[in-house]
């Protein structure tokens, strides 16, 4: 999975996944646009996260493939769902209060930022 370089309005997430999927990139700009609205801006986290992630395609040399990318797509966005749902739901644990979903999800963007920073 790569993220594309032709069909693309911001980092080219969405018409990467078209490619992989029979699928217009407009149903999954839909959905990140609709899913961020729904739980606060998780999605937009988990889109970053993505971004990061996913190398770009070469508009030179197109690849087919990448279903290993494509699998962790699938994990990190049901476990974007699992966090939020949890958050709501009452049952992730807090300190003094205050719910420790953005602190992890920003740890967690943190990490992956760093990693591709050595990584080079």
């Amino acid at each position: 999975m790569y993220r594309s370089f032709d069909n693309r309005l911001f980092a080219g997430l969405c018409g990467g996944l078209a490619a992989l999927l029979p699928v217009n990139a407009w149903v999954f700009r839909t959905l990140f646009m609709v899913l961020t609205l729904v739980t606060g801006g998780i999605f937009a986290a988990l889109y970053i996260l993505l971004w990061w992630i996913i190398p770009q395609e070469n508009p030179v040399g197109r690849r087919r493939g990448g279903s290993g990318l494509f699998l962790l797509t699938l994990i990190l966005t049901a476990l974007t769902l699992a966090g939020w749902w949890l958050a709501q739901s009452g049952q992730l644990p807090t300190i003094n209060g205050v719910g420790l979903l953005w602190p992890v999800l920003l740890v967690v963007l943190a990490s992956v930022f760093f990693l591709r920073q050595i990584r080079g």
